[in-house]
């Protein structure tokens, strides 16, 4: 088996590239996502552009056994409650579907992280501003993760902070103004 962190939900985006390269080095990644039949003209594939697999579709003969390897690549990395949701599939392709739709990026997750990071000056408490920066920036990279252009930007976590400052004291409001006009970016573990 290969050093890939088994799914357990939030980590859904980096594990399903990870499983994605290694069932496309196995050469099955067109078990999962298939590539579009030639002819269709007009009609659009259903995978994401650059999703496409790096190998053509083998022959049925041998479909049923690369599906089967396809289908325990997946289960093999995935901990026991995802495992659980998708256990009685057989067919790796309903497998992946079924996890990225309970995993994958949605309308619900990113206004869901909007709230946690708009709702975060009320929680931050007697943090450092190194840890409120850093958590900032992990929220700011999940919501990107979802929807780049929703990723807030710099001048926004600008204001989270300066605002987050204030609330401790007015004197930090003003280094971290001071600190932004004078460099354009601020570093939170020199404050």
């Amino acid at each position: 088996m290969s050093s890939i962190e088994k799914l357990d939900g939030p980590n859904y985006r980096v594990w399903s590239l990870r499983v994605k390269r290694l069932l496309q080095s196995q050469g099955l990644w067109d078990i999962v996502e298939p590539l579009p039949k030639e002819g269709q003209v007009g009609e659009q594939a259903l995978a994401i552009p650059g999703d496409a697999p790096t190998v053509a579709p083998a022959p049925a003969s041998d479909f049923a056994i690369r599906d089967a390897k396809a289908s325990c690549m997946i289960m093999d990395h995935c901990e026991s409650v995802p495992l659980n949701l998708i256990v009685s599939i057989e067919c790796a392709r309903s497998q992946w579907a079924r996890l990225r739709k309970l995993y994958g990026p949605s309308v619900e997750k990113l206004a869901g992280l909007n709230r946690a990071l708009l709702a975060y000056t009320l929680e931050a408490g007697d943090k450092e501003f190194a840890q409120i920066a850093g958590e900032l920036e992990a929220l700011r990279d999940q919501i990107g993760g979802l929807s780049e252009d929703k990723r807030p930007t710099e001048m926004f976590m600008h204001m989270v902070m300066s605002d987050m400052a204030c609330k401790k004291d007015e004197e930090y409001r003003e280094l971290i103004d001071e600190h932004l006009r004078k460099e354009g970016r601020i570093d939170y573990e020199g404050i």
